[in-house]
């Protein structure tokens, strides 16, 4: 008999050894995970868009997440009954559940930080930034359900609910307030991502089509601050035919990449879109205007010019009236791919139709004074015999 009491007693004793080091070990598990949680929270409250590394930062903390879900997810995996649960760990769940919330509210604000720049150019520069927030908040997302669905287990398993009923309640309340409150704020920034990616979206054009505008404006100065002689109208043809074939390059990769983005991807066009296509096809006429007057000059000084010189200017004359005609064309055809494709075209239905307008009649005088370009030019060669 003293011997069976001896062998329960033992029992006793192993297994309150045994059951003791699994609840410690669970609540020293959830600590930890309090600890590293805090960690990303302050990373994440430190980020202030308008002191830079943000794209770094939100990659950083990316892959910071990732590890963190999968030692919570280790955490769950490793659960087994039975469990004594401990103001200790129910006070860690509701750290938990509170982590969660504060790095949603925190994603909120970056991305209404990142809505809040004004400078085209800087937020351009913030794209990448744009996928990391969308990874970021759909991981606190996955967190917070990761942490209720841990939380749920652990309640399931416990073999003390009714000693620490009242407080298990308490605990239960404050993560269904902070799930609904995460959830609100992880919508928020989702909503505010899906409107940075059409300004940015917008951007990528606007920024392209800036530069096109830029350097074709570039062209215009050079022809209307160049004089042609009959000494010099080979050589200074000659450079601006260089300009425009460079110029010609960047707007059919401009053209071929914009004809991509839009066979693939959801796009949205602003106000500042449509009023560059309207000012390049502006421009290009402009472009043609000059030439009409170069061939005019070159008409005039054809009798008083060295037929080597004659010939060379006549072939850059051709060569500028191809560039900038074929320019022209691109713009038009690459107006008609952005309008057609963007997801917005109902709302800029109207400022759409007078760009349109715009660029039809710009593209008819082009197309007419680069015609009279080219035919007084050829009329020149033939008449010189060249």
């Amino acid at each position: 008999m003293i011997k069976k009491i001896f062998t329960l007693f033992c029992l006793l004793l192993l297994t309150g050894a045994l059951a003791e080091p699994a609840r410690a070990g669970l609540t020293t598990e959830l600590q930890t995970l309090v600890s590293q949680g805090a960690i990303l929270k302050n990373e994440l409250s430190d980020i202030a868009v308008g002191q830079g590394n943000t794209c770094s930062q939100l990659g950083s903390l990316n892959s910071s997440f990732a590890t963190y879900l999968t030692a919570v997810e280790l955490i769950t995996s490793q659960l087994s009954a039975p469990l004594s649960i401990s103001l200790d760990d129910l006070a860690a769940l509701d750290d938990l559940s509170s982590l969660t919330y504060f790095m949603s509210a925190d994603s909120t604000r970056i991305s209404w930080e990142l809505r809040g720049i004004e400078d085209s150019a800087e937020l351009f520069e913030y794209r990448a930034a744009l996928s990391a927030m969308l990874t970021l908040s759909k991981d606190i997302g996955t967190m917070a359900n990761r942490i209720l669905e841990m939380a749920d287990r652990i309640l399931v398993m416990t073999d003390n609910i009714g000693a620490m009923a009242d407080r298990i309640l308490i605990t239960q309340q404050l993560q269904n307030s902070n799930i609904a409150l995460t959830q609100n704020s992880l919508g928020a920034t989702q909503q505010n991502m899906v409107i940075l990616s059409d300004s940015i979206s917008s951007i990528a054009y606007n920024l392209s089509l800036g530069l096109i505008q830029d350097d074709t404006n570039a062209l215009v100065d050079e022809m209307g601050i160049t004089t042609l002689t009959s000494d010099n109208m080979a050589s200074e043809l000659d450079r601006l035919a260089a300009l425009s074939s460079l110029l010609l390059a960047n707007t059919v990769n401009l053209y071929t990449w914009m004809s991509t983005q839009s066979s693939h991807a959801s796009h949205y066009i602003n106000g500042d879109t449509l009023t560059a296509l309207g000012d390049l096809s502006a421009i290009n006429l402009t472009l043609a205007q000059s030439l009409e007057l170069y061939a005019d000059t070159i008409n005039q000084l054809s009798p008083l010019t060295q037929t080597a010189v004659l010939a060379e200017a006549t072939a850059g004359m051709l060569q500028l009236t191809a560039d900038i005609g074929q320019m022209a064309n691109r713009i038009m055809e690459m107006a008609d791919k952005i309008i057609i494709m963007a997801d917005n075209i109902g709302l800029m239905a109207d400022n759409i139709v007078a760009t349109q307008e715009l660029q039809q009649t710009n593209i008819e005088l082009t197309e007419s004074s680069l015609l009279t370009a080219q035919n007084t030019t050829i009329s020149v060669i033939k008449n010189m015999g060249l």
